[in-house]
């Protein structure tokens, strides 16, 4: 049985390598590959799951390995992409094995994801998995003032864990999303969220989406978001060690509008599989007399530079991002 099922994890990591050399795409174009289309989809996810059942945690985590290393020699466009976005840390860094392990880790979180819902039955499935820790007290401090807190990271680690430890340790969680490219896969992780008690909004074009934010913050919830990888014009450059990158200032925005601090968090793995908790001290957003621009400035440069690109430096290659962040 258990020699059957290794041909099988063989045979699965095979295919998948396969569909990523049909899929071959220079950065500019990822998300239309094959290889994006097939796997980043709601039955992606479940083949993943199904995987999951059949092979073992152990097995299948192997087949994950082969997808990200076949994933990574089969585009070189995006690794060449993401060595540049490594160098933009740290140019030592930006080697190919490293780029080759970004894609690895990435393909690790996903399965993750499968190993998560397999234990969704399990007490401590989440909470088993937080390794080191420090910075919580960030948290509890800010969630003490009364108006809730938004937790702000980037494309760093495992960041999905985030909310889900957070949830099982007692907070409300509701997370920020943009819809997927499927409205199938949209459900499907708002979903997933569900099942580990934490709440999704959409982000959308209209007010709407605003409104419903700051009525969570001011009900005492933890709203988790991403800045680094901003969705519309609404960015302050970021100064990073070898070069700059648009932030979002949407954080300070939600901040001003509800008045809840910022706390810059960070979810990574270690080397033992489990994953590392960090969170920053707070920032406090206020409006400035210089104006509008000058405070988005300030703020979105503090949050960036004194929170999370300390975080992205530690780790370079498990900062996800597979097209170029700066020219």
């Amino acid at each position: 049985m258990i020699r059957a099922l290794s041909i099988f994890a063989i045979g699965a990591g095979a295919l998948v390598f396969f569909l990523a050399i049909r899929g071959r795409r220079d950065e500019a174009g990822y998300r239309s590959a094959a290889f994006y289309k097939v796997l980043y989809t709601s039955k992606g996810f479940e083949l993943a799951i199904l995987l999951r059942r059949l092979l073992g945690r152990t097995l299948s985590k192997a087949v994950a390995w082969m997808i990200g290393a076949g994933y990574a020699v089969s585009h070189p466009g995006v690794l060449a992409a993401i060595r540049k976005n490594i160098a933009l840390l740290d140019p030592v860094k930006a080697t190919r094995a490293n780029a080759v392990r970004l894609c690895i880790q990435q393909a690790l979180n996903f399965c993750e994801y499968a190993d998560l819902w397999m234990e969704k039955d399990t007490p401590d499935a989440v909470t088993g998995r937080m390794g080191p820790h420090s910075g919580l007290e960030h948290i509890e401090a800010a969630c003490a003032k009364g108006k809730g807190c938004l937790l702000v990271t980037g494309h760093l680690g495992f960041f999905e864990l985030g909310g889900l430890i957070m949830s099982q340790l007692g907070y409300r969680v509701v997370t920020l999303t943009l819809p997927e490219p499927s409205a199938a896969l949209t459900n499907w992780r708002s979903d997933f969220r569900k099942t580990w008690g934490v709440e999704t909004v959409v982000v959308g074009a209209d007010a709407f989406s605003a409104v419903e934010i700051t009525r969570a913050l001011g009900e005492g919830a933890l709203v988790a978001l991403l800045a680094d990888r901003p969705f519309d014009g609404n960015t302050v450059p970021v100064a990073l060690p070898h070069g700059e990158i648009p932030f979002s200032t949407s954080p300070v925005l939600l901040s001003l509008l509800s008045g809840a601090p910022i706390v810059p968090v960070g979810i990574t793995r270690e080397a033992d599989g489990r994953f590392r908790v960090e969170a920053a001290p707070p920032v406090w957003p206020e409006w400035l007399p210089a104006g509008r621009a000058a405070t988005f400035e300030k703020f979105t440069r503090e949050l960036a530079v004194n929170g999370l690109v300390p975080m992205f430096c530690n780790v370079p290659d498990q900062w996800h991002h597979y097209h170029r962040l700066s020219q």
